[in-house]
């Protein structure tokens, strides 16, 4: 009997929404179909502006929820239907929602995914998991990342130990080793990148690198950067495009002194992101590992060829693992609702920091 969760992902970019049917009859996880959905440009506006403010806005945020809500909605429908599935055989879905803010630092703590679940389970009368941080983040955890849990699911392997790097606005890794799993942000991804694009009228982001790689990286600026006090944290530690946006790029060129070409910063900013990742990993002891990466940084050839050059290995995919890098995120998240509704708790204590273990993701009912 079919046992179809469907997961949402639109990530820290807010590029765009991937959907993932996953069935897991008897227990084993089969991928029936994914789709990747536009996000409309006047909702795009509305997380930026919502993302970038300093003071929150909650009629704003209020309709920002009902009107990704119900895009997430209509997806889902339009979803099941290209794909020739029933909706008597989807158990839940499992929606992470839009991050628009995160401090878990913050007292109280904060952090709002936006798109809201009740308003979906009732759109498309089906039973949608959300809010998956909140409990995490009630236990005196981060609330993020998450996705390393699927990792060991899925990546783990007893004879080498790997690091999987998910490259989407924000870059996350999980470690999977034989002992233990660990998991963190360890800075900017793609929004530094696609904000720096975005001002200088290039883009919604830069296709293939191919701006940056007109450019030079700028060492005195790097510097700069590298100096911020959150790649100075250890982890447990987890961050967003609400703390790494163009104010923080603003700020770190007013430190330089000195005016430098827009494709100079924009070549800087990629190598932000591989050298960040990559101290992360020397800091670990983990340079060694292999890599598979996943999220939208893996179509940025510029970025990749400096992977490559700075770790010095060649770069691989979850493709290579057999599941989707595009779709990875997505399908996480069916997973995470099919453990929810079969009530497993999860210990997040070397990847959130939270201090017992708990659910994940909050179960709304349709109400019709």
């Amino acid at each position: 009997m079919d046992k179809i969760f469907i997961g949402l992902m639109t990530g820290t970019s807010a590029d765009s929404l991937d959907l993932a049917a996953v069935d897991f009859s008897n227990e084993k996880l089969n991928v029936v179909g994914t789709k990747n959905f536009e996000i409309p440009k006047e909702i795009k506006i509305q997380i930026k502006e919502n993302v970038n403010t300093i003071n929150i806005d909650y009629s704003s945020i209020d309709m920002l929820d009902a009107e990704l809500g119900k895009f997430f909605a209509n997806s889902i429908e339009e979803f099941v239907n290209d794909k020739n599935i029933s909706k008597n055989k989807i158990v839940a879905v499992g929606s992470h929602g839009q991050t628009i803010k995160h401090d878990p630092s913050a007292i109280p703590p904060i952090s709002m995914q936006l798109g809201d679940p009740q308003l979906i389970s009732n759109e498309t009368n089906l039973k949608t998991i959300g809010n998956f941080r909140q409990d995490d983040i009630e236990a005196g955890g981060q609330g993020a990342p998450l996705s390393p849990l699927f990792h060991e699911e899925a990546f783990k392997d007893n004879y080498e130990e790997r690091i999987i790097v998910n490259i989407g606005g924000i870059t996350n890794i999980s470690l999977l080793s034989k002992s233990k799993l660990l998991g963190f942000d360890t800075g900017p991804g793609n929004c530094l990148l696609d904000s720096w694009s975005q001002m200088n009228k290039r883009g919604n982001y830069d296709a293939e690198g191919k701006w940056a790689k007109s450019g030079k990286v700028n060492q005195d600026l790097i510097k700069i950067m590298l100096g911020d006090k959150y790649f100075a944290l250890d982890h447990p530690k987890s961050t967003g495009p609400d703390y790494f946006n163009l104010h923080w790029i603003e700020d770190s060129l007013s430190k330089l002194g000195y005016e430098l070409a827009p494709e100079d910063v924009q070549a800087t900013l990629t190598e932000l992101t591989v050298v960040s990742l990559f101290d992360s990993l020397k800091q670990l002891g983990a340079l060694e590992n292999r890599m598979f990466l996943c999220g939208g940084g893996i179509h940025n050839d510029f970025l990749m060829s400096r992977m490559s050059s700075i770790f010095n290995q060649d770069i691989q995919t979850t493709s290579n693992l057999g599941v989707d890098p595009d779709f990875l995120e997505a399908i996480c998240f069916a997973w995470l609702a099919y453990k929810r509704i079969n009530n497993v708790r999860f210990d997040l204590k070397e990847i959130t920091g939270s201090k017992e273990a708990v659910f994940l993701g909050r179960i709304y009912d349709p109400v019709i």
